[in-house]
């Protein structure tokens, strides 16, 4: 990787780890500390590369407005907008994203009253705002389509997407369809509202199944060119706006469940202090629903006249979103390893994040296959999760640097199943799995890794046998470390051929192995009839015994076993 990608990557890492530092989305980078990132790189190459994320997100931004429908995930949206953010500041430029231009041919409707949209706030953030305010509902930020639902003289007349906020398109007929939302309703002037279509869940707990794609499912259904036919009870509608209607909340919430939309009410809570928001906050993360949510929202109460209402200005209502599931980092440097068997896996080192009280620096991508299928290069942005069991993976690779330079892994290609089997300068990390194995098989306690790799590199140790000589052993330094290892290798000539023959890698299924006997049976024609072998196994036998270093160290097990000395 050439020294600019390095750079790049450094800044970016560094961008990255001062905006979402350990723990929360808290700015935590200064002004001065950013500079200094930046003047780290080239700056026409940060320029290029903040315009091609810049119009990546305008991009990701025109098809959610249009069509309600993510292509990428919340989380990691958010991430890469705080990243080219970052970047813009490098070149002392507008952190803003222009406005979302919809096509010309794309038929659009002007809503009564823009979507003003939420700001998210960081928890520090979320306590200032708390402060400075009087009255305060909290309601769970339901993760779904936004709508505005028009009603004239108590009839639906229009549902529109929400679109750039000030017009968006018209979903009335699809309203039809959708047994939650009412078609006419007990008041007969103006009613305008705003809110969220919802895929409905069964006990639905966000903490655990996150957001199951439920928003996904409902932009595919609105977004179908085809008239459904048939009606979709799975469609819910949560209301979280009346813009025009009641200032007193509680007479609006009553209003609106008489109306036929109940859950604002079910699901508000007004708020004493600080710690009944984290308390609510925690309670909607942590209990089952009936719809995925991504946060909670804060509104101040009295709301401004609804003729004041401009997209993305509002200062009465706050989104606090849940701890992130998934966290951006930037891959530092990729590492191939062979394991014992010839296998390659692949290891990312990453730029440090935490998730769910850990701190991850490395992550595990799997086999060659695995990488080559991610596409995965040093400087690309990665989303990070846990697994069910707690290990980290890579869920994603969000962002990738434009200049792709492959490593070249063709010396990979010489690695197989009985390759290494002694050491060379090229065999190192195979044969050192090989030795790990083997003394993982045989049950010796204290000898890790970095021990036997010393032995390998400075100590001669050069078959997978060679620890077994006593004038190896009297050749190590003296030291506690090395004397404690030297016991237990004297007791390891009381394990079963079993365990020798699996920490040697025999060719064979665990339950084989443990009907051997003795090792000269595996020469012995009857004692393999005996095994009830396959054809193929017989075959993978044969050339395993077939191999010099194989025959040496089963040579020097004998010996071991039967006290007599072993010579180079």
């Amino acid at each position: 990787m050439d020294k600019f990608r390095s750079n790049l990557a450094f800044i970016i890492g560094m961008l990255m780890v001062g905006f979402w530092g350990i723990g929360s989305l808290a700015f935590g980078s200064s002004h001065v500390e950013l500079n200094e990132h930046c003047e780290l790189g080239n700056m026409s190459e940060i320029e290029r590369e903040s315009h091609r994320l810049g119009a990546q997100l305008q991009e990701w931004n025109q098809a959610y407005r249009l069509s309600g429908h993510s292509q990428i995930s919340d989380e990691a949206y958010d991430q890469l907008l705080h990243q080219w953010q970052s970047l813009r500041r490098c070149q002392q430029l507008s952190e803003e994203l222009p406005e979302v231009v919809l096509p010309k041919k794309v038929q659009l409707i002007k809503h009564p009253i823009p979507h003003t949209g939420l700001k998210k706030l960081a928890e520090s953030e979320v306590y200032k705002w708390v402060d400075s305010r009087r009255e305060i509902w909290l309601q769970p930020k339901v993760d779904g389509v936004a709508v505005t639902l028009v009603y004239q003289n108590g009839h639906l007349v229009s549902m529109i997407s929400r679109g750039n906020g000030i017009e968006g398109l018209e979903w009335r007929d699809k309203a039809d369809f959708i047994p939650a939302i009412p078609k006419q309703i007990d008041i007969h002037k103006s009613v305008i509202l705003q809110g969220e279509l919802f895929w409905r869940l069964n006990q639905h707990i966000q903490a655990k199944s996150g957001g199951v794609n439920a928003r996904n499912k409902i932009a595919g259904w609105l977004m179908r060119k085809a008239q459904p036919k048939v009606l979709e009870p799975d469609i819910g509608i949560f209301i979280w706006a009346w813009p025009n209607g009641e200032s007193e909340p509680m007479k609006q919430l009553q209003d609106l469940a008489q109306l036929g939309f109940p859950l604002a009410k079910k699901y508000s809570h007004k708020i004493e202090n600080k710690t009944q928001v984290k308390q609510w906050r925690e309670h909607y993360y942590q209990n089952e629903l009936p719809f995925a949510t991504d946060g909670i929202v804060l509104k101040s109460y009295p709301f401004p006249d609804a003729f004041a209402w401009k997209p993305n200005q509002n200062s009465w209502a706050v989104a606090w979103k849940y701890p992130l599931r998934r966290v951006a980092s930037v891959v530092k440097y990729l590492q191939f390893k062979v394991g014992r068997t010839g296998r390659v896996s692949v290891v990312a080192t990453i730029n440090p994040i935490n998730l769910e009280g850990k701190t991850i620096s490395r992550v595990s991508i799997g086999s060659l296959a695995s990488w080559r299928k991610k596409d995965l290069l040093e400087g690309d942005k990665v989303l990070v999760t846990l697994s069910g069991l707690g290990t980290p993976k890579i869920e994603d690779v969000i962002w990738r640097l434009e200049k792709r330079t492959y490593p070249d892994l063709s010396t990979f290609d010489s690695f197989n199943s009985l390759s290494c089997l002694a050491y060379t300068n090229a065999c190192l990390q195979q044969f050192v799995a090989r030795l790990i194995w083997l003394g993982k098989s045989l049950k010796i306690k204290g000898v890790n890794e970095a021990t036997w790799r010393d032995w390998v590199e400075n100590h001669q140790l050069t078959e997978l046998t060679t620890w077994l000589r006593q004038d190896w052993q009297n050749g190590l330094p003296k030291n506690k470390k090395n004397t404690s290892s030297i016991e237990q290798f004297q007791s390891v000539k009381f394990q079963s051929i079993p365990l020798w023959l699996k920490g040697l890698g025999i060719p064979l299924p665990k339950m084989k192995i443990e009907q051997i006997i003795a090792l000269e049976g595996l020469y012995n024609s009857s004692e393999i009839e005996r095994l009830k072998l396959t054809q193929k196994q017989k075959e993978k036998l044969e050339k395993w015994l077939a191999e010099p270093e194989v025959q040496s160290a089963l040579q020097a097990i004998q010996k071991f076993k039967a006290n007599e000395p072993l010579t180079e």
